[in-house]
């Protein structure tokens, strides 16, 4: 319990940072800064709790929407509607869903969970190749637009659009404790899964298209952060919450206040200068996926 009330207590301090550092106006605390902190504890929330579902469907212990090309398929998806002039949430959600569809060919074409891990980091590597050749042969974008969207700049919305992104991350965290014994059950196996009254296929392909719809509004709209959907769950499993209800609520938690925190870190490290929050969740995830892969590959005998 006291882990819990540490981790919520500092998620309350740096909220209250994110609204306050800087000393701003009555007025840009309610138009700006509150919008921008809901978009980004619910941005956070989902890519942890998206994160840690991955990990646990796939049993890999390295799979995220970043790795597995998801949030690049949406990315994808998004920028090819801008360009056809179409709206870029169904173009994300359509990018998202290939991907996924892409996850399961490669689920029957390689065996282990660190090929398939390969599999995703090279789709993701392909489609953000083909987002930065759309933004190279649009003349009405700039090279500075194509950086902040694929590596995650966000930016505040309007009170309206926070809150249907809020409830987004709300209805992603019901959806998170609705499925909680699948996301225990899953790593077991097929067969022990399928003994517990889990039909171990078609709870994989539900979690990874669940969990890939909120993913791709969140992209669609903010553009890609990587890492932080695989540094959070690892976080919480680390303070020693592993299955269960507490699972669910303490990654969404931890992804949210790692967001919120690198966003602040972003805004404020080299000001007046705006860092994308996904650069700071690269700069800060990077090593921990490094220290994951070590943890996991058996190299240290």
């Amino acid at each position: 319990m006291l882990k819990v009330a540490g981790l919520l207590t500092l998620l309350t301090v740096i909220s209250g940072l994110f609204l306050l550092v800087g000393g701003p106006s009555q007025e840009v605390i309610l138009k700006l800064r509150v919008p921008e902190l809901l978009i980004t504890l619910s941005y956070g929330g989902v890519l942890a709790l998206a994160g840690g579902v991955f990990q646990n469907a796939l049993k890999n212990p390295l799979a995220e929407p970043y790795t597995l090309g998801v949030a690049s398929g949406s990315a994808l998806g998004a920028t090819i509607f801008l360009w056809m002039g179409l709206s870029p949430y169904w173009g994300g959600l359509l990018g998202a869903i290939l991907t996924v569809g892409l996850l399961f060919l490669g689920l029957k074409l390689f065996k282990t969970p660190y090929s398939i891990l390969l599999f995703g980091v090279g789709l993701s590597a392909l489609f953000s190749s083909f987002i930065l050749l759309i933004y190279a042969l649009l003349p009405n974008y700039t090279l500075q637009d194509a950086v902040y969207f694929t590596l995650g700049f966000i930016q505040p919305l309007s009170l309206k659009g926070a809150l249907f992104f809020t409830a987004v991350g709300a209805l992603t965290l019901i959806l998170g404790l609705r499925f909680k014994r699948e996301v225990e059950l899953l790593p077991l196996g097929a067969e022990l899964a399928y003994f517990s009254g889990v039909d171990y296929n078609r709870s994989t392909a539900l979690l990874l298209l669940a969990f890939s719809v909120p993913v791709a509004l969140f992209v669609s709209s903010f553009g890609v952060i990587g890492f932080l959907g695989l540094a959070a769950p690892h976080g919480v499993r680390l303070l020693g919450f592993r299955v269960g209800y507490q699972f669910i609520l303490l990654t969404f938690a931890c992804g949210a206040l790692f967001l919120t925190l690198s966003q602040l870190i972003g805004k404020f490290l080299l000001y007046p200068t705006l860092l994308p929050a996904g650069v700071v969740t690269g700069i800060l995830g990077a090593p921990i996926f490094l220290f994951i892969l070590w943890r996991f590959s058996g190299v240290r005998g």
